[in-house]
């Protein structure tokens, strides 16, 4: 999730001047999750060109083996703690990106992966990929952090990645090792789940991670090779494979991300070692491949963050420790634009 900073939002919050260059960005800094150094870098962002600079690193101590990273627009930020099993919240300096541990960082179950906020940013949700569970956290307004009665809540097997819908009414997770999505209705008040009726929902081998997008789902199966496309039902949560689906993709893809507009969707293939990149039909979720598809990355790319003017896209490369940066065009086309180094295998791009 991207959060605004003062005077950091999109143009139209931030008029330009006659002969400046147009922003591009709407981020000011980019943080990577470093997990075999056991923390978190932070960069610079250029707005008008979107490439990275600088970065000072900061140590996240009793958060060992950070992955995923997630942020509120109260300047707080989580981290999914992979070997210690925990989360850890920072609080965001929103003139220098700094971080500041809160507290200390809450228990997990075994092997914590994914995280996601609510769109209330009143809970926070967090895959337990070594327990096969689902973790729910209330969150108060200064990021300190308190599991919820009831939870964790089981899930299929191996859990990696969690997204709730738009609405805040459903929670979608992918289980790797039982080729399914879970679905859960979500108390908006205490943040208790409760599994839907027809879930788990069968995806293909490996259903790793999962995009949500208008009216569709998008999953990525890294041992078949494709993606899965569901049909979304708003009233109830349920998925309805489309026609035509799954789509191929990539080897091994292990991330996915549809664009802010939902007409472009984006698959990071960990072994092939690039990004495919499909056009969504709207009114139908089939999948075409875009034009100039596949685009190639650095190695073991984990993860892709597009920034919210839509313009930009930042895909962390754990096997060969960088951040590849591309340019978005109108057409949904990527042209790289940097490769920045990373101290340690960079697993996850977040940015505000």
């Amino acid at each position: 999730m991207a959060a605004a900073l003062p005077g950091c939002g999109s143009s139209k919050d931030s008029p330009q001047s006659a002969g400046e260059p147009p922003q591009v960005a709407s981020a000011r800094f980019s943080f990577v999750a470093n997990r075999d150094k056991n923390s978190i870098s932070v960069f610079n962002v250029d707005q008008t060109t979107g490439k990275l600079s600088g970065s000072a690193t900061t140590a996240t101590g009793a958060c060992d083996g950070p992955v995923y990273l997630e942020l509120s627009t109260r300047n707080t930020m989580f981290a999914a703690c992979n070997f210690s099993n925990n989360v850890a919240s920072f609080a965001v300096d929103p003139l220098t990106g700094g971080l500041t541990m809160i507290g200390s960082p809450v228990p997990t179950g075994a092997v914590p992966y994914d995280l996601t906020l609510d769109p209330t940013e009143k809970f926070l949700l967090v895959s337990n990929a070594g327990s096969n569970t689902l973790g729910v956290y209330s969150v108060s307004s200064t990021g300190v952090l308190a599991e919820v009665a009831g939870s964790p809540f089981a899930t299929g097997l191996l859990p990696y990645v969690v997204k709730t819908s738009a609405s805040g009414k459903f929670v979608y997770v992918t289980n790797r090792d039982s080729n399914n999505i879970s679905v859960f209705s979500m108390d908006q008040t205490t943040g208790s789940l409760t599994e839907i009726p027809g879930s788990p929902f069968p995806s293909d081998l490996g259903a790793r991670a999962i995009a949500l997008s208008g009216n569709f789902a998008f999953v990525a199966n890294r041992f078949a090779n494709n993606v899965s496309v569901f049909s979304v039902d708003a009233a109830s949560g349920a998925l309805a494979p489309v026609a035509g689906s799954p789509f191929a993709a990539g080897m091994e893809p292990r991330s996915i991300a549809a664009d802010s507009t939902g007409k472009y969707l984006y698959v990071g293939n960990t072994v092939s070692n690039d990004i495919s990149a499909f056009v969504i039909d709207t009114a139908t979720g089939f999948l075409a491949p875009m034009i100039g598809s596949p685009f190639p990355v650095g190695q073991v790319p984990f993860g892709i963050e597009i920034d919210k003017m839509g313009k930009l896209m930042y895909v962390p490369n754990s096997g060969s420790n960088s951040v590849s940066v591309f340019s978005v065009d109108s057409s949904g086309g990527l042209q790289n634009l940097q490769t920045m180094s990373t101290p340690g295998n960079a697993y996850s791009v977040a940015s505000i």
